[in-house]
């Protein structure tokens, strides 16, 4: 019986750090080291742009990758709205120290000669680092500012797909 309740424990613990684990994982990560670009002096903008690949892990497995302009202002951030974006989604899972994430290419703002949307499944594993998140070769930082931008792009795309 106390062994019942040893396992029990060992058991509940593990599930635990696994969730604390994976949730230190969610939300939208932008990667870092891109160059930030200010728009010309005349036009008196306060803001900086980039082109970005920003990721989001959901809560519930769901994972986007989108490569886009993402503008920062003095408080606000987001992905340009006039700009090209190409649209990944998917499901990640943990896998003891790291992430496996597989996806497919769903959307494309401007279309590819010979491309058909959706793309293959790829597969990809994630880890965290220092506060960084490692993903195919490139490093990414948390970014809050963009959580509900990628959850709306997640589900809109997701929709869309389930339409046709």
């Amino acid at each position: 019986m106390i062994r019942r309740i040893v396992k029990l424990l060992l058991l509940c613990l593990l599930s635990w750090a696994l969730q604390a684990q994976n949730a230190g994982l969610t939300g939208a990560w932008l990667q870092r080291g891109i160059k930030w670009v200010s728009p010309p002096a005349e036009l008196q903008l306060n803001q900086r742009s980039a082109e970005a690949a920003v990721l989001f892990f959901g809560a519930k497995n769901e994972f986007t990758m989108v490569y886009a302009n993402v503008v920062r202002g003095p408080n606000s951030e987001g992905l340009s709205q006039g700009d090209g974006r190409v649209v990944y989604l998917g499901t990640w899972r943990a896998d003891g120290v790291r992430w496996v994430v597989e996806y497919r290419i769903v959307s494309r703002t401007v279309s590819k000669a010979g491309e058909t949307l959706p793309g293959p499944l790829e597969r990809a594993s994630v880890q965290l680092r220092n506060g960084s998140l490692l993903f195919e070769k490139m490093r990414f930082q948390r970014d809050r500012q963009l959580d509900n931008e990628l959850r709306a792009i997640y589900d809109g795309e997701t929709a869309r797909l389930a339409a046709h």
